[in-house]
């Protein structure tokens, strides 16, 4: 199938406070803006639904570069998608912002063998 440039970073989720984009080069999604109770059911359909059917070995990078706030829903939706993958696949979090690695540093989720919380910047 071609994909045109403007499908390049196709749009899966809007609301007032986040954007979130696939992306194809790594497959992935970016998140752009705030995650919060109002929203947080959209995100985790989103990512539930990136490792629909045979996702083994698959791994999905997040880049949260421009994610500007997160409550505690937001690091728990990115977690359970983790919890879920079994084995089957594995996330990898890009520009996390400092405050939630905190937060799953303290909690012990970023020890997680599916979710990598990485230090690398998000392939262009």
């Amino acid at each position: 199938m071609e994909r045109r440039k403007g499908d390049l970073n196709a749009v899966v989720f809007r609301d007032k406070q986040l954007v979130v984009t696939r992306t194809y080069s790594p497959d992935g999604l970016r998140l752009v803006g705030a995650v919060d109770a109002s929203n947080v059911d959209g995100l985790a359909e989103i990512l539930d639904s990136s490792f629909a059917g045979d996702g083994h070995g698959r791994v999905l990078h997040l880049d949260l570069t421009r994610l500007e706030f997160s409550d505690v829903s937001g690091i728990r939706a990115l977690v359970g998608a983790a919890e879920r993958a079994e084995g089957r696949y594995r996330m990898v979090l890009h520009g996390l912002p400092p405050l939630m690695s905190r937060v799953m540093s303290a909690v012990g989720w970023s020890e997680m063998p599916s979710l990598e919380i990485s230090q690398e910047k998000f392939p262009a």
